[in-house]
């Protein structure tokens, strides 16, 4: 739905409705962390990422940004579970990455009738969409897709943003394709790159596989340390796990080779 009067009014009354039936009513300080399941990983955030807050996922290249929106998406599993889950995209995102496939989706661990999915024309209703979403404390996750850096997402948009889902409770996930500066009231911020995907056996395709940065990691009281890992994602259990030992990865290593990585990501073309 595009952000007209009428369509903030429909999304006003999904999420409503989401209020009413859903599950959750925590406020952030009663939610704590979530585990993605990479023991490192976890052990850097503090015991998980921390929900109720604002975190960022930057494609490392421009090539990188399907890995980038792969593990955006595997966050969002692991923070919504069972609960619904709001995606705002710019209208750019859409015609550059592709449009959500339900049965992508669905192969990918979430369920897409959980999926509120919200399209807008500009950067200033995708925030107005994505705050009004962020005041539903049934959600579990906001997944806030603006396209490049508009004048709109600015520090004090972008605190708001980060106040609503401490206030509510829900956590906001921000997608930044197309973008480059960093956001200033985010407690992760993570440069995705594409990784290897490798078959238990050799032959066929294996798991989805990042080569994840945290930058920033303000999660810990000192503003801990960030780091580099390899990691798979995991449809079954859905979670995050070490990447196959036997084929060590980094960002700095020949790209060429991260980009012939064979990863089903739940998106086709439109046009």
């Amino acid at each position: 739905m595009s952000v007209s009067r009428e369509s903030l009014k429909a999304l006003r009354q999904s999420i409503a409705v989401i209020g009413r039936d859903g599950a959750r009513h925590m406020g952030g300080s009663e939610m704590g962390r979530v585990l993605l399941g990479h023991p490192e990983v976890d052990h850097a955030l503090g015991g998980g990422l921390m929900r109720a807050a604002s975190h960022d996922v930057m494609p490392a290249s421009p090539r990188d940004a399907a890995a980038a929106t792969g593990f955006a998406l595997g966050l969002v599993a692991r923070l919504a579970e069972a609960s619904a889950w709001v995606w705002i995209r710019q209208d750019m995102a859409g015609r550059e990455g592709g449009e959500p496939y339900g049965p992508g989706l669905a192969a990918f661990g979430l369920d897409p009738s959980r999926l509120v999915l919200v399209s807008t024309p500009d950067a200033r209703e995708a925030l107005r969409a994505a705050e009004e979403s962020l005041r539903c404390a049934a959600l579990g996750a906001v997944l806030f897709e603006p396209w490049g850096d508009p004048k709109p997402l600015n520090l004090t948009a972008t605190r708001r943003l980060a106040l609503a889902a401490e206030q509510s409770g829900v956590t906001l996930l921000t997608l930044r394709s197309g973008g480059h500066g960093p956001l200033g009231s985010s407690r992760t911020r993570w440069d995705i790159a594409a990784a290897p995907s490798f078959g238990e056996t050799g032959g066929g395709p294996g798991l989805p596989a990042f080569a994840t940065h945290l930058v920033l990691n303000r999660q810990t009281g000192a503003g801990g340390p960030g780091g580099i890992w390899n990691m798979e994602w995991t449809h079954g259990d859905n979670i995050f796990r070490p990447a196959n030992s036997r084929h060590p990865f980094s960002p700095s290593s020949d790209r060429s080779v991260a980009a012939t990585a064979a990863t089903i990501l739940p998106f086709q073309r439109t046009g």
